[in-house]
């Protein structure tokens, strides 16, 4: 289920909950800027659930008994994560997700004992996170949700998007399909028709977003397929076997991150270490390489050897 359903059916709970003025269908259409199947999904959602409604004509639509959400009891090591975890994010509470994860954990806070919230806050002062580097992005949060509620309701949209490298804006027309965060920015995956394929889309780089009166059919679309061995993002559509050597001097590093799902790690008796993955394409894992200039050897293959020697010519050469 989406974010976006699931946030309209907690609005939904909190309507007939509250004996307000939502009488008929049409209010409810209007307070939630829903259609009315998609009102009515959301309907037998919750009698699907255990939250059963009933409707009236002088009443209107109605739960049948009080349901609210049981209160959380958290404990103090509880207590002290959710802190942690505010205290961690807090330096990029503009992004999508975060601010509204903030807030949940601040009313989660605000329900414990005075004692126990005075002593976890006192407990996080010692503890310090650096912020993680971000992609700036102006309007993630509300393009997030937009995307969001597009996918959930599979409708089109027409995006602008800027090259990263001629810097020109194309428009696309695009079936968005999963929203996924990967290497501190957040992705899209969509249906692009101008190229007949599943490509992906860089939020902080759609500079304007419009929700077309067009249906797409629910797609058979798997992440883990569409990712596979990729080191991060880009599927290349061949693997390969790759295997490094890294000096002493950053091995320990290095084997202390688990960098790819096909990692393994052999210590060697000299301190060096060897390190090898299963990878579908060069041109990523080849610019993480780089970044440890002469403390890694390529073993194998020799196409991701040659494209690393390559790179660092390249590069001596603009020095």
């Amino acid at each position: 289920m989406g974010l976006q359903r699931i946030q309209r059916l907690l609005h939904l709970i909190t309507l007939l909950q509250s004996g307000g003025e939502f009488k008929t269908i049409y209010d409810l259409m209007a307070e939630l800027d829903v259609s009315r199947s998609t009102l009515f999904r959301d309907l037998k959602m919750l009698d699907e659930v255990g939250i059963p409604y009933v409707y009236s004509p002088s009443k209107g639509y109605r739960i049948v008994n009080n349901c609210f959400l049981q209160p959380v009891n958290l404990t103090m090591q509880e207590t002290l994560s959710l802190l942690m975890v505010a205290k961690s994010y807090l330096p990029q509470r503009g992004r999508a997700m975060i601010g509204s994860t903030l807030s949940a954990i601040w009313k989660l806070v605000s329900t414990i004992p005075e004692p126990i919230r005075a002593d976890c806050s006192d407990m996080v002062e010692t503890i310090s996170v650096s912020p993680e580097r971000i992609t700036i992005s102006d309007n993630e949060d509300q393009l997030f949700l937009s995307l969001q509620r597009c996918i959930d309701e599979r409708t089109c949209v027409r995006l602008t998007y800027q090259h990263p490298i001629s810097k020109e804006i194309s428009t696309y027309d695009v079936n968005p399909y999963h929203l996924h965060f990967s290497t501190r920015a957040w992705y899209l995956f969509g249906y692009m028709h101008e190229f007949d394929e599943v490509r992906i889309l860089k939020l902080a780089r759609i500079k304007s977003f419009q929700m077309l009166k067009k249906q797409f059919a629910k797609p058979r679309f798997d992440l883990n397929k569409q990712l596979g061995n990729a080191w991060q993002l880009i599927n290349e559509g061949k693997s390969y076997n790759v295997e490094l050597e890294f000096t002493p001097m950053v091995a320990v590093n290095v084997a202390e991150v688990r960098w790819h799902q096909t990692q393994k790690v052999t210590f060697q008796d000299d301190g060096t270490a060897r390190v090898s993955f299963k990878v579908d394409g060069l041109k990523e894992i080849a610019w993480w390489i780089c970044g440890y200039a002469d403390q890694v050897r390529v073993i194998k293959p020799k196409a991701l050897a040659d494209r690393v020697r390559q790179m660092h010519l390249d590069a001596a050469a603009k020095q």
